[in-house]
């Protein structure tokens, strides 16, 4: 695939990310979910699979959901009660900047979020308890101060969702919502234009507001050009919310909603579940080849999207260095290439009530075959099961088995003593039984594999 205007979408994974796929499509973002970050272990994988393209000289805007109260995906950041209690008690500036700190040190560079939709008694739960306030007033000041604190930490804030979903009385994901009693002068739209000046990216409702169009506000010149862009003088980027809502795909082609949205002076399509979501990305690159879609157009678009991750993309984050060091410690000695190895893992056990060994190893399995997809894995007790012609490699907690085998490389990750060389013709020592020294574990024999 042609990738050169990959940075027109903004992707997610909702299982695990695909580095070979991001490489494929080179988009401007990522966005992460929480089966990507299911505890802290995976958000660190996550982050040094992303990272790991960042090394090669990939950007990327990186991203998540995590709204606070109702919406919290990024693990280890305490919870919020919630963005009506923010409003009521005026938190939001602390809780942005909190925040802000947490997503800064682990990798995000920004959030979609906050939602300045008004609060109604009839809004849908799209809404909900996800709003600040049915205040107008409270509404803006929230949504201001959330966004100078994550900005104190370098964190691009996106307003959602223009023009405004609380008056929408069902939900976008599922159905299309139709707001009768709304147009470009209405309080919740005029949030939205005061506070357009203060934020990069604005996202858009899947919403109809025939007042205004007949079309939905994500596909609408009237809504994105005439009223955001040239009233409000919006001179960021407008991101769609997922193209793959039923709101959208239910009622608009592909073909047809990629054209109108891009006309309608949008800049980034956002893909929640890009896997299982290709043929937008495929009917995409169709119009350009084409002509249906102006490549001028898309260049100018794809010029202001690198302009803006000058402002908010670095080439690492903060919390890499415990990653570096899980990567340099590694002690090795590898005799020849590891071709398909088996691999055999010990049952984890904590040494006292303190130890984690146990959580860090829950996943030990799972990590393997994502690096090793076609590989064998048993525990110890199932040693018997391995073939005896494979490279076997056996993950050592405290004390190793007799394996039956022509070639064991042998992973200390908790025995560390001198003898360990004199006694082992080949090993690896990582100093560490964290998944992130496993991964760079794998990453060896993957390199080592490749000789």
């Amino acid at each position: 695939m042609d990738n050169i205007f990959g940075n027109l979408f903004f992707v997610g994974f909702q299982r695990k990310i695909s580095t070979s796929l991001l490489e494929e499509i080179n988009p401007a973002g990522i966005i992460l979910y929480p089966e990507n970050m299911r505890d802290v272990n995976f958000l660190q994988l996550s982050m040094e699979h992303i990272y790991s393209l960042f090394d090669k000289g990939y950007r990327f805007f990186i991203s998540s959901d995590h709204e606070g109260g109702q919406l919290e995906t990024v693990p280890n950041v305490f919870p919020s009660p919630g963005n009506l209690a923010l409003g009521k008690e005026n938190g939001a500036y602390s809780y942005g900047k909190y925040l802000g700190n947490i997503l800064s040190l682990h990798g995000f560079n920004i959030l979609f979020a906050p939602v300045a939709d008004v609060k109604y008694p009839f809004s849908s739960h799209a809404t909900g308890f996800r709003a600040f306030s049915s205040d107008h007033a409270i509404v803006e000041k929230a949504s201001q101060d959330f966004i100078e604190g994550l900005s104190e930490h370098g964190i691009a804030a996106t307003l959602k969702h223009f023009p405004g979903h609380g008056k929408a009385a069902s939900d976008s994901h599922f159905t299309l919502p139709t707001v009768d009693n709304f147009d470009e002068s209405d309080k919740d739209v005029l949030v939205f234009r005061n506070l357009a000046h203060h934020v990069d990216f604005i996202m858009t409702a899947h919403v109809i507001y025939p007042k205004v169009d007949s079309a939905i506000a994500t596909l609408s010149k009237k809504w994105l050009r005439k009223i955001l862009r040239e009233s409000f003088g919006f001179e960021g980027l407008i991101i769609s919310d997922a193209f793959e809502m039923d709101a959208l795909k239910r009622y608009y082609s592909p073909r047809e909603a990629i054209k109108k949205f891009f006309e309608a002076d949008g800049d980034l399509i956002l893909i929640s579940d890009v896997e299982n979501n290709m043929e937008i990305i495929g009917n995409f690159y169709s119009m350009v080849e084409t002509g249906e879609l102006d490549r001028d157009l898309l260049n100018e678009k794809s010029k202001k999207v690198e302009k803006i991750k000058d402002r908010y993309v670095k080439g690492t984050y903060p919390a890499r260095f415990l990653s570096d060091i899980s990567k340099k410690v590694i002690k090795a000695k590898i005799s020849s290439p590891v071709i398909n190895p088996t691999f055999i893992i010990p049952t984890p056990q904590n040494l006292s009530l303190a130890d984690t060994t146990e959580r860090d190893l829950k996943f030990i399995k799972e990590l393997i075959l994502t690096e090793f997809p076609n590989s064998q894995v048993y525990y110890e007790d199932e040693a018997t099961k391995i073939s005896l012609g494979d490279p076997v490699v056996y993950f050592v907690l405290d004390k190793d088995k007799k394996i039956d085998a022509q070639r064991v490389i042998y992973v200390f990750l908790r025995k560390f003593d001198d003898g360990i060389e004199n006694n082992c013709s080949e090993f690896v020592i990582p100093y560490s039984s964290k998944l992130i020294s496993i991964y760079h574990v794998l990453q060896l024999f993957k390199r080592e594999g490749a000789v």
